[in-house]
């Protein structure tokens, strides 16, 4: 059998061929009128064959901002460091152009969200949406037994305007830019306003969700397979405040149906490794140098634009409609401040002010 890596990329790759455009192909909607709920799929999306109706082009709080995602038939899960409120209409649309509405009637924000991670909140709705939407499933929490992180595995990424982007998955929740042409036609960068939207990895014809978008540049956010337990208690925690309980949970991908686990040398010698640090002989020093702490890759974990605009802000906090413990002024002010660009090579290093020039907005 193939390697699971090799099986997501042929899903996406063998969509693709160099004549396609972004403007011709990479558009989910040949047209969008928010106002009058009309909604028309473009029939030459180079994806057009993929059910990603659990994607909501719209909600009354951020227009076509602040994206959500549909992973139970009544459950959205978006970023919390860009909520909507207790109330929000949120909008899904069938593949036929059928709109369907719900009001979201409880949120619950992950307990240990501090500095955008996790940057996770779930939604649940007034009722289940109908069948002809489909939820997504995720990352299952053993997908590293079974996906490398060395073969640039393409992944699809919506964003603001609706357009069905290709990026590189990296590990985790991190993306790098593709370097296939084909995959370039349809990749651009993440700015502000983008915070939210969903990367899938396309598994068996069906996205499978890795993240929403809290980074920008080529994209990255919380991995979601390593909150799966997480993610489940918020559902119950949102369930109790909207008053019901719905005993809906997370659908994980199920890698083994179709490939098997692969030798990670890596996993090993870092297994390896924990284990003589427990022994803590008298030579075995961490080096500074190298290490996660101190390396410039990782030293950034900080949002990829000034997100004050984006985030929750105090007054809706502190409103009589917010009443979450985790909504802390502490956390309400570690929101506000201003910070670089996060991407894969530090050439894609922008600042706050240059995304900002560069949005869409």
């Amino acid at each position: 059998m193939k390697a699971i890596s090799v099986h997501c990329s042929k899903q996406i790759d063998d969509l693709l061929d160099e004549t396609m455009t972004m403007e011709a192909n990479g558009k989910v909607f040949t047209s969008q009128d928010h106002a009058s709920s009309t909604y028309v799929r473009n029939p030459d999306l180079w994806c057009e064959d993929l059910n990603i109706t659990c994607v909501s082009p719209w909600n009354s709080s951020g227009g076509h901002k602040k994206a959500g995602t549909l992973v139970t038939p009544r459950h959205i899960i978006g970023a919390a460091h860009y909520e909507y409120s207790v109330g929000t209409v949120v909008r899904f649309v069938e593949k036929n152009g059928a709109v369907h509405d719900r009001t979201v009637t409880g949120k619950a924000r992950h307990p240990e969200c501090r500095n955008y991670t996790p940057d996770l909140t779930i939604y649940t709705l007034d009722s289940d949406l109908p069948s002809a939407i489909k939820p997504c499933s995720v990352m299952p929490s053993n997908y590293s037994d079974y996906l490398d992180n060395f073969s640039k595995i393409a992944c699809l990424g919506l964003d603001q305007e609706e357009k069905a982007l290709i990026i590189d998955w990296r590990s985790g929740g991190r993306m790098q830019t593709p370097t296939d042409p084909k995959r370039l036609i349809f990749h651009e960068s993440k700015i502000k306003g983008d915070s939210g939207n969903p990367a899938f990895l396309v598994f068996d014809g069906n996205p499978v969700l890795v993240t929403v978008w809290t980074w920008g540049g080529a994209g990255g956010g919380t991995p979601v397979a390593e909150y799966i337990s997480d993610i489940n208690a918020m559902i119950e925690t949102a369930d109790a405040r909207a008053g019901v309980s719905t005993n809906y949970t997370l659908t994980e991908a199920d890698f083994s149906t179709h490939g098997r686990k692969i030798f990670d040398a890596k996993k090993l010698l870092a297994q390896f490794v924990a284990a003589l640090r427990k022994l803590r002989p008298s030579w075995f020093k961490k080096s500074p140098e190298t290490s996660a702490e101190t390396s410039a890759e990782y030293s950034s974990s900080e949002p990829p634009w000034d997100t004050s605009a984006e985030c929750t802000s105090s007054a809706e906090c502190t409103s009589a409609e917010c009443t979450y413990p985790e909504c802390t002024s502490a956390d309400q002010a570690s929101h506000s401040f201003n910070v670089q660009n996060w991407n894969e090579t530090s050439a894609e290093y922008t600042s706050a002010e240059t995304s900002a020039e560069t949005s869409a907005e």
